[in-house]
């Protein structure tokens, strides 16, 4: 029910607000746990923190979303994952909760996980880890009708060392920041599965509070705008899944080498996105 809240005036008013919205919105929860019920693959999710039944009762991946549309992408977004990442691959996920998509480099690779920080913001993730298992980078996502990927999140280290953090992981991804090649794999991910890429809108993030911007460290719409992002008539960003390689003799030389061992990691990524999901 709180999450990781530990705060006891804060605990008290979630622990109201989830008995308001069971009574308001019971028939939809009921309907939900029918369908987990119908899908056991997907329990144990639930089963393992139960403060993510709160995404169909308050938000979920779009703020704007009503109770009827949050049941219906929660249903589509498990259901498109069985579809396109297999049976085996979602049963190995959620029992593992964190599988290895794409090895990037030697210290660092992308992995697919369960959504470990805020289900509000998807209940799949992307993330980049060193092989001491600290991520530098986080992103989470769910499916949307129509073949469409929404990236929900996009959160980067906290602490002390952040910075050094991703500086570190910078120089070792030949000069790609982690923000950006996390992006990258996403538009990997869309291609490999024929699907569309958005990106949330910075006010329909789903921890945007027009009185409290603590939450949210940089703005989503000119993080997608640098992304060669377009805003669409629904309010998404919609993402090109190619981006122009610039060709290497155009490069100066002393930047060359750095750029052909990019290239052949993005080639590496692709091949490695696709033998996972097509073993």
């Amino acid at each position: 029910m709180y999450g990781r809240e530990r705060r006891l005036g804060k605990r008290i008013r979630s622990f109201f607000r989830y008995h308001f919205y069971m009574q308001r919105y019971k028939a939809e929860m009921r309907e939900f746990v029918q369908y987990l019920q119908q899908h056991p693959q997907w329990l144990p999710v639930f089963e393992q923190n139960g403060y993510r039944f709160n995404a169909l009762l308050a938000k979920f991946c779009d703020r704007r979303f009503s109770v009827r549309q949050r049941l219906s992408v929660m249903k589509y977004a498990f259901d498109c994952a069985e579809q396109c990442w297999g049976s085996e691959n979602c049963r190995r996920l959620v029992a593992q909760q964190s599988l290895l998509l794409a090895q990037l480099t030697e210290n660092w690779g992308v992995y697919l996980n369960i959504n470990a920080i805020d289900p509000f913001e998807g209940f799949f993730s992307l993330n980049i880890k060193n092989r001491e298992g600290r991520s530098v980078y986080d992103a989470s996502f769910t499916f949307l009708p129509e073949n469409r990927i929404l990236i929900a999140s996009v959160q980067g280290p906290n602490g002390a060392e952040a910075q050094e953090l991703v500086k570190t992981a910078t120089k070792q991804l030949h000069g790609m920041r982690p923000m950006y090649m996390i992006v990258h794999v996403f538009r990997t991910l869309a291609d490999v599965l024929a699907y569309e890429l958005l990106g949330i809108a910075h006010k329909n993030q789903a921890k945007f509070r027009w009185n409290d911007h603590s939450k949210l460290l940089f703005n989503y719409d000119e993080f997608w705008r640098e992304n060669e992002g377009a805003l669409d008539e629904e309010g998404y960003w919609r993402l090109p899944l190619e981006v122009e390689r610039k060709p290497l003799e155009e490069i100066q030389s002393k930047k060359r080498s750095m750029y052909r061992k990019r290239y052949d990691m993005f080639d590496s990524i692709q091949r490695s996105v696709r033998d996972f999901f097509h073993k």
